[in-house]
């Protein structure tokens, strides 16, 4: 790990020490993938680290990942923050969240997602989560000088694509440990289009009140519903998921 990615950790272990007197709930998060694709010329490895903060009904969360093994010459590939709070309409409870994502896939192009969606856990072997997401891809400054690309045509923009996530649980949600299944188009550096969805198998198991490790399988098509149908490609995620109560 080099010294700018050491500087940026450990910023933010500094900002969450800083809150660490106001009563609130502070989450840390990690986790690794390992899969391959269509296009990652052989296995890659993604590292990624997640902070939230908590007070009271609101939520803010920011992660960063990183590419370990990967055919993306950019190391530092993906960036993302949530903002959310919780709602109660007539006994029916659900998440509001606010989201920014980029995604450097490429040295040559990047992508942005930013969109509203809502997620509710009202059933105890259900979570559903429904939005909506604009996303642009854009071409760097590099690449524009290399290839003389004119500023103004160096974005492709496409609004209102459809997000959803509906996941089915063995255990009610606050169980020690769980298993599920999902259909989502969405993960913390994906926003596919509708009819390009994953599917994701996920189990937990929770060692301590605030310690809880995590292992996930997910399973990609390159396209449903249309003639395009194929696979994609898959990973493997497993991880930790440590709660700092005050």
């Amino acid at each position: 790990m080099n010294i700018n990615k050491l500087k940026f950790l450990l910023l933010i272990v500094v900002l969450l020490a800083s809150l660490n007197e106001i009563k609130a709930q502070i989450v840390f998060q990690t986790h690794m993938d390992i899969g391959e694709n269509n296009v990652s010329e052989g296995v890659f490895l993604k590292n990624t680290y997640r902070g939230s903060y908590q007070h009271e009904k609101l939520n803010v969360a920011a992660g960063i990942q990183f590419d370990l093994i990967s055919n993306n010459p950019n190391v530092l590939t993906g960036f993302d923050v949530l903002g959310s709070r919780e709602f109660t309409i007539r006994d029916f409870p659900f998440d509001l969240k606010g989201f920014y994502m980029l995604n450097r896939f490429s040295d040559i192009l990047h992508e942005t997602n930013w969109g509203v969606r809502i997620e509710t856990t009202k059933f105890e072997h259900f979570l559903f989560e429904l939005g909506m997401n604009n996303k642009t891809y854009a071409i760097n400054s590099k690449a524009r000088a290399e290839y003389d690309i004119d500023k103004s045509d160096s974005k492709l923009r496409e609004n209102l694509i459809f997000i959803y996530s509906i996941s089915a649980y063995l255990k009610p949600h606050n169980h020690n440990w769980n298993i599920g299944l999902s259909c989502t188009n969405i993960d913390y550096y994906m926003m596919n289009h509708s009819t390009n969805p994953v599917f994701n198998l996920q189990m937990k198991y929770k060692l301590k009140s605030n310690l809880t490790l995590f292992a996930e399988t997910w399973y990609k098509q390159a396209g449903m519903l249309n003639i395009n149908s194929q696979y994609f490609g898959y990973f493997v995620r497993g991880g930790i998921k440590w709660k700092i109560s005050n």
